[in-house]
């Protein structure tokens, strides 16, 4: 099994490099998302979620460098592959000197020790509220761990940039999507999707293609893991992309607290209750 898993992942790295046509590229991530499902049937929820996400990010990696049209050593398009999260190949593509990294360690170390705690405290108080035990998981990874890997990778000399900016800094929901949550995800829909679907239909056609392809894309890593809750992941981004579209053609935003408040509060819509018992609350148990 995991040896098939592992093949999947390099078969959608190596297409992103060879293949030439986009449609052969998305069929190949299909392709292994299909491969992965069944090659994981039965196994732990964990695992299944753990192997399916690899599959599927080593797929749109391959597709974004496809699409960037610039061109990496090997050595260098496995590092931007395998070693980070973000989705801009160009970063890779020279080294720098001087680039500051010690911040990013210390600040990194720091949120990583910080959500350790809270997700401590969440699993010794029994707290199982969705948003409780995912905002110490958020924290310690997201902008923990996250931060520390892109000092170190800065450190090497590679400029690449913050994934997951300060959040209180929003401003509206299309601010959130596009510059605050995973900007290195924001960019890969933007290249792969929302630009050349744009191109055809439209400004708002663009941005309602981003939203549907997320919440697909949220399915393979969320619902079918557990097989459990389909159709609720892309309800929720439904939802935030019409609410996009509202503020992009009424020239409004909804403001910080309201944004985080829509964000935060239908979280049980993005992650089910099924996914909640048999991943988040299994992933607290490493605390027993």
């Amino acid at each position: 099994m995991i040896l098939g898993m592992i093949a999947c992942m390099l078969i959608g790295l190596l297409a992103g490099r060879c293949l030439r046509s986009r449609s052969m590229i998305w069929l190949v991530i299909v392709g292994g998302v299909i491969c992965g499902h069944y090659l994981t049937l039965g196994e732990d929820p964990i695992l299944r979620m753990g192997g399916l996400c690899v599959v599927l990010l080593a797929g749109m990696k391959g597709l974004v460098y496809h699409a960037w049209g610039g061109r990496l050593s090997w050595r260098r398009y496995f590092i931007f592959s395998l070693l980070w999260f973000g989705m801009d190949p160009g970063a890779f593509r020279y080294r720098r000197a001087g680039l500051s990294w010690k911040s990013d360690v210390m600040w990194g170390f720091l949120l990583m020790g910080v959500g350790t705690i809270g997700a401590w405290v969440v699993w010794m108080m029994e707290w199982r509220q969705i948003l409780v035990m995912f905002l110490p998981l958020s924290l310690g990874f997201h902008f923990g761990a996250l931060r520390v890997l892109k000092g170190i990778h800065r450190l090497a000399g590679f400029p690449v940039r913050t994934l997951f900016p300060n959040l209180l800094k929003t401003t509206g929901v299309s601010d959130f999507w596009s510059r605050r949550w995973n900007v290195g995800y924001s960019q890969m829909m933007q290249r792969v999707i929302g630009r050349p679907v744009s191109r055809r239909w439209g400004r708002q056609g663009g941005v309602c293609a981003v939203f549907v392809v997320s919440g697909l894309l949220h399915e393979v890593a969320i619902t079918l893991p557990v097989q459990a809750g389909w159709g609720l992941p892309s309800v929720y981004f439904l939802v935030h992309g019409g609410l996009t579209i509202l503020e992009e053609k009424f020239h409004f935003q909804l403001g910080r607290v309201v944004t985080l408040l829509l964000v935060m509060a239908p979280l049980a819509v993005l992650f089910p209750p099924a996914f909640q018992e048999e991943v988040i609350v299994r992933c607290l148990m490493i605390f027993e």
